[in-house]
């Protein structure tokens, strides 16, 4: 992989794992609640989550960063989508079994091995997407030497296929407190994951399509924005690895791993240009500053003391400069800085040497603040202000992660961001997070389980791709359908009888160019559209028809009266054969100028526009070829 923005020559070496999480189309997976998003809240509750040891007594890092925090959660929910479950005052309902079915066919269709007994593990998480403090998990199913997917660049192996319950909605979060919806938490969705085995951005995104597109052939997956995520696991040689998460759009992708490969190398020269100045780990020293900055004009200083905060500083030993150096567009080390310094404090940021003078501080204030922390000009400061203890939060989380630096690239939690580039989450969790759900019983997988999730297995995109060019598919049209929402619709029409062509041609062109045209066609429910296409197909009306069907029943009419309504439509073909005469008499000129075959095309054109589904094209073609051959 080239290096952006530097030496053109110089590769990295990247090493990527991807992980899906597709919502999957059930009910909850530990009550009888559906998976409803459309309701508003209608309560609301309020609680404060607290970390816990696991049972080895230990801490969880990502754990730690939240209770750290210490934030008040809001909970809204609706009683028809919600209920004491979700709200964590009963216990969870045994594991949903229609969801566990589809994680085994899909255990299957990626060739993995299923586990002997499904067992639901309690992964500790305390940033307020559960109500409980935990989420609950369960492995399913191994990779095997067979469970892969080929790309272009080799193939890539499959490791781990989990069922788990889906994290609440987050609608508003702040420093003191977030709050969420949870109609959306406890939704099933299945986890897959990757090897380390993808070795550049385009093969990242080869893969995600690819498994994507896998997913949405099962049938059993939810689909829209934000039904299906990717976390991508990424480090570079030297570095350590990242864990990118929530990334919904796949175009974005090959720029992340790029960005992230790019921010990581930048760490690693930043690292030997401090250990070449003399750079060493240092003590945290934490210096008020209200004092020395209590003639400031800085309205912000100013603003925040009189409102009883501090101003805090701490010096940053041979850092001078360091701050400003860009690690990935329009992001620099102090950016890292002030994400650690706002996840950590809950401040809303930092102020730092590289970036004076600013903030309305004058030279006399820089000047005292430097003599206060003891900082000579090879050293960086950094400044926070706000309440004592956020602000001492923050500054000793810039501390921690200015040591690090010191030593290459720490591993972390990353948010993905509109631009490819990346901030700081959190600490990756580490395995004291998990612990045995004692709540609900293990699940034995039978052989009678494995026989039907075996029978319910899909065929693969390339197998399915030919099934739908044996149906008169052109490639083209068979490869739009594989990638469409509709595709079972397609299927089921086509399967009781309707014309494949016609099918195809009406979901893929008709209905995405009367949507832009603002006919209502999404109001036309699935099953109202089935019917259509079984009708049409024996109706022997025109194809060209079929625009007009759906614009009578995009007003809410169905299929039967739709087709009654334009029957009254039909041309009789004395009016045809008169328009067609005169088009053709009012053309001689342009006839003899253009040759037989050049006229009819646009003659065509002309009459079936006038005439747009009233008349079939093999009419229209026929009666003007008769017409056009008396033409000397």
């Amino acid at each position: 992989m080239k290096k952006r923005g530097m030496n053109n020559q110089m590769k990295i070496k990247v090493r990527v794992g991807l992980e899906w999480h597709q919502r999957l189309c059930s009910r909850k997976l530990f009550c009888h609640c559906p998976s409803n998003l459309n309701l508003e809240p209608d309560r609301w509750i309020t609680r404060k989550l607290r970390i816990s040891s696991s049972e080895l007594g230990e801490l969880d890092p990502a754990a730690a960063v939240e209770a750290a925090r210490s934030r008040t959660f809001n909970y809204g929910f609706n009683r028809n989508s919600s209920c004491l479950v979700e709200l964590d005052e009963a216990p969870p309902f045994p594991l949903n079994e229609e969801a566990l079915m589809i994680a085994l066919k899909m255990a299957l269709y990626f060739k993995m091995r299923v586990v002997d007994e499904v067992r639901v593990m309690r992964k500790t998480v305390i940033d307020g997407s559960n109500t409980s403090g935990f989420q609950r998990t369960a492995l399913v199913a191994l990779g095997t030497p067979e469970s892969y997917i080929k790309t272009s660049e080799g193939n890539v192996g499959l490791k781990t296929l989990c069922l788990e319950e889906e994290s609440a909605f987050i609608v508003e979060k702040g420093g003191a407190e977030a709050s969420y919806k949870l109609d959306r938490l406890a939704i099933p969705l299945v986890e897959l994951a990757t090897a380390p085995d993808i070795r550049s951005p385009e093969q990242a995104a080869e893969l995600a399509e690819e498994v994507g597109l896998m997913m949405r052939l099962t049938g059993d997956v939810q689909r829209g924005l934000g039904t299906i995520r990717q976390d991508i696991n990424i480090s570079v040689e030297g570095g350590s690895r990242q864990e990118i998460k929530g990334v919904q759009d796949l175009r974005l992708i090959p720029k992340i791993v790029e960005l992230e490969a790019q921010r990581q190398t930048n760490l690693l020269e930043l690292r030997d240009e401090l250990k070449q100045r003399g750079a060493s780990s240092f003590d945290k020293v934490v210096i008020i500053l209200n004092n020395a900055l209590k003639n400031t004009r800085s309205e912000m200083i100013s603003s925040s003391v009189e409102a009883g905060g501090i101003v805090a500083g701490l010096k940053l030993p041979k850092f001078a400069g360091m701050l400003k150096r860009e690690l990935q567009p329009g992001r620099r080390f102090g950016t890292e800085l002030a994400d650690y310094a706002k996840v950590w404090g809950g401040v809303g940021g930092i102020m730092h040497s590289d970036e004076m003078p600013r903030y309305g501080l004058s030279e006399d204030d820089l000047q005292n603040v430097r003599e206060a922390l003891k900082a000579g000009p090879e050293d960086a400061f950094v400044l926070v202000t706000g309440p004592k203890d956020r602000a001492e939060r923050a500054l000793a989380a810039v501390y921690e992660r200015t040591v690090s630096a010191l030593l290459g690239v720490p591993s972390e939690t990353r948010r993905a961001n509109d631009d490819g580039t990346t901030s700081y989450m959190r600490p990756l969790p580490g395995p004291s997070r998990m612990y045995p759900e004692t709540d609900v019983p293990p699940v034995v997988i039978t052989s009678k389980m494995l026989s039907e999730a075996r029978r319910r297995v899909p065929p693969l995109p390339s197998h399915k791709l030919e099934q739908y060019k044996s149906m008169g598919l052109t490639e083209h049209m068979a490869a739009q359908m594989l990638r469409s929402p509709m595709f079972q619709l397609f299927e089921e029409a086509v399967f009781e009888g309707a014309d494949a062509v016609m099918t195809a041609s009406t979901i893929l062109n008709s209905l995405p160019f009367l949507r832009r045209e603002g006919v209502s066609v999404d109001n036309i429910p699935e099953d109202k559209l089935k019917e259509l296409f079984i009708r049409f197909s024996r109706s022997g009306l025109p194809r060209e028809a079929i625009d007009d069907v759906l614009k009578i029943m995009a007003s809410g009419k169905s299929p039967e009266e739709a087709f009654l309504e334009l029957s009254g439509r039909a041309v009789d073909e004395v009016e045809l054969r008169t328009f067609v005469k005169d088009l053709v008499e009012s053309k001689r000129d342009f006839i003899r100028s253009r040759g037989l075959e050049q006229a009819h095309k646009a003659l065509m054109g002309v009459t079936m526009s006038r005439f747009r589904g009233r008349a079939s094209g093999n009419l229209v073609s026929k009666i003007l070829w008769e017409y056009l051959k008396e033409v000397e």
